[in-house]
């Protein structure tokens, strides 16, 4: 989870939580749709990384609930 501690500091705090599981859900199917139909791989990467950014967001959001 500490790829979005490195992203922190361009937006303000914590303002990722006012998305809604599904909003978050959307980033990744997408992300994760736009990187298989990337033909630059360094492009393919970043898309799947961004993925995985708002994936650990809805695993932090979760955890939340489950009072971790």
């Amino acid at each position: 989870m500490s790829n979005l501690n490195k992203h922190q500091k361009d937006y303000k705090p914590e303002a990722w939580k006012e998305y809604t599981f599904s909003e978050l859900g959307n980033f990744v199917h997408l992300l994760a749709k736009r990187a298989g139909h990337r033909a630059n791989p360094v492009k393919e990467a970043k898309d799947l990384y961004d993925a995985g950014n708002y994936l650990n967001m809805m695993e932090l959001k979760l955890s939340a609930l489950r009072g971790n």
